[in-house]
């Protein structure tokens, strides 16, 4: 999923994620459907290390995420110096709100998937879904539906001019499809800008997709992608970087979620507050009072993961559970965050309404993403 999504070597491809293709500028009526997120957005299954109508707002001559909230009535306060916050002082209820606001407003993971991204960015490479975190507080209160995304983040979509391309002005990144401009301000997430890589943490040195994913020096998985260097820790987590993948210390196992980007063990049992999994084909064990505030390790349809309750299997890294899909039941929102069943009401959020429907473009409060 992120690799579709932010494949920037091809602009139509990495925009085409993100402004989900088909979208247009124009006017969706919107329309109560009672649908799940698995019955019109597609879903997946997988258990999970850390639980893990209205007018666009018009800035800069583009629109933000779908703001319905004009800027005087924001109450966004970004960081000016965001950073990954330790994963235990992370504050449940405002994960809820944020993955509501990420999902609903940036299209393609969906909320309960974003609510998984915040819950584990401590164990990934600083790739740009998973350094929203950084805005956690600011997109949680901002309370202004979508337009969230343009204060908290720089965030802006707007038809794509003529010749159009991939260009950085200072740490502001801008992008198009066939169709749309993304612009992103990098420094709101901690990151710099690349014209060709996006937003990165250090000056990027260019690979080819053929390269091998390879260990660091300090025990990090290094691997090539967007043509660009990444590194995800691996030993700094505990575990062991081997020929290029971060792998358990115990015996022989099989299964894994994840990839070279995301450490990341399918749990496979419970002893107490102890996550026993698989990692890179061999066992690990993980305490989950380090995974989260008041985490301990839960079991819920044949699944073993650290989280705050076992009342859901929380969505793995590309999708959520189909018994546990992201619904709405008029204006509330309800998703699994970190095993946690979250019942939101998105008027409380700055938005009027609820609706999951890919083919409009909406994947939770509304109104949502690109095309409103």
């Amino acid at each position: 999923m992120h690799s579709r999504r932010l494949a920037i070597s091809s602009a139509a491809g990495w925009l085409g994620g993100l402004l989900l293709g088909g979208s247009s500028l124009s006017c969706h009526s919107p329309r109560a459907t009672g649908k799940s997120e698995s019955e019109v957005a597609g879903s997946g299954g997988g258990s999970e290390l850390a639980g893990s109508g209205g007018r666009s707002e018009v800035a800069s001559g583009g629109a933000s995420a779908g703001g319905n909230a004009p800027r005087s009535a924001c109450r966004a306060e970004p960081e000016r110096t965001p950073s990954v916050p330790a994963v235990t002082a992370l504050d449940p209820d405002l994960v809820a709100r944020a993955a509501a606001v990420i999902g609903s407003c940036i299209p393609d993971d969906g909320v309960a998937r974003n609510a998984t991204h915040l819950w584990l960015s401590h164990l990934a490479a600083a790739r740009t879904y998973y350094r929203l975190v950084g805005q956690l507080t600011c997109l949680a209160n901002a309370d202004c539906g979508c337009a969230a995304a343009e204060h908290c983040l720089g965030w802006v979509y707007q038809q794509a001019p003529a010749g159009c391309s991939s260009q950085c002005q200072g740490d502001v990144f801008t992008g198009c499809d066939d169709d749309f401009q993304l612009s992103v301000d990098c420094s709101r997430l901690g990151l710099s800008c690349d014209p060709t890589a996006f937003c990165v943490p250090e000056a990027t040195v260019a690979c080819a997709g053929s390269d091998p994913t390879t260990c660091t020096a300090q025990g990090e998985v290094k691997y090539c992608n967007d043509g660009a260097w990444r590194k995800t820790p691996c030993q700094a987590l505990g575990f062991k970087c081997v020929a290029g993948k971060c792998v358990g210390e115990g015996a022989s196992c099989s299964g894994e979620i994840g990839d070279a980007e995301l450490v990341h063990p399918l749990g496979t049992g419970c002893a107490g507050n102890t996550l026993h999994g698989c990692l890179g084909g061999q066992a690990t064990s993980v305490d989950c009072a380090t995974q989260g505030p008041g985490f301990s390790c839960q079991a819920h349809d044949g699944s073993f993961f650290c989280g705050l309750a076992s009342e859901c299997v929380p969505a793995d890294n590309y999708a959520a559970p189909a018994s546990v899909a992201t619904t709405c039941t008029g204006t509330t929102l309800s998703f699994c965050n970190a095993g946690r069943l979250e019942h939101l009401d998105c008027t409380e959020l700055g938005f009027t309404g609820c609706e999951i429907d890919r083919t409009l473009d909406h994947y939770g409060c509304t109104p949502g993403g690109v095309a409103q």
